[in-house]
């Protein structure tokens, strides 16, 4: 029984952190999106954004990206490739709208001017790529 709700404790904490953290009056504390490879590429992560001061704060983790490059997309990762025939709002504009630092040692570091409200009021993504390459995605959700 010890090991079932040890389990499940662990499985609970796993989860909630895959979720927006709400601060007592129900603004966003953090946000974390998923960045999946794309191709063989061996690139994955995520994506931490944290509001300060009417700016945001984000934090790219992944593995396999040392010397790569990441940006904020408008835009989702299904047409990162081909936004032929996308809806307009959901087509992916291959020119980051907001460029973040070059990866060192599996991380991205960038302060953007940019709100909560305004990041999650239209379709964007995380990119990372290889030169024009897009080798991992995730839609910020």
């Amino acid at each position: 029984m010890k090991k079932l709700l040890l389990a499940s404790a662990i499985a609970g904490l796993s989860v909630g952190m895959t979720t927006p953290t709400m601060a007592a009056d129900d603004k966003y504390e953090a946000y974390q999106a998923s960045i999946q490879e794309r191709g063989d590429s061996g690139v994955s992560g995520t994506a931490i954004f944290d509001p300060e001061n009417g700016r945001m704060a984000v934090v790219v983790n992944a593995e396999n990206a040392n010397g790569m490059s990441a940006g904020i997309h408008r835009g989702i990762c299904r047409y990162a490739e081909d936004s032929e025939g996308a809806p307009e709002d959901f087509a992916f504009n291959k020119e980051p709208e907001f460029q973040c630092t070059p990866f060192q040692d599996g991380k991205s570091m960038t302060t953007i001017d940019v709100t909560v409200e305004e990041l999650m009021g239209q379709p964007r993504s995380v990119a990372i790529y290889d030169g024009d390459t897009v080798v991992a995605c995730g839609n910020i959700q």
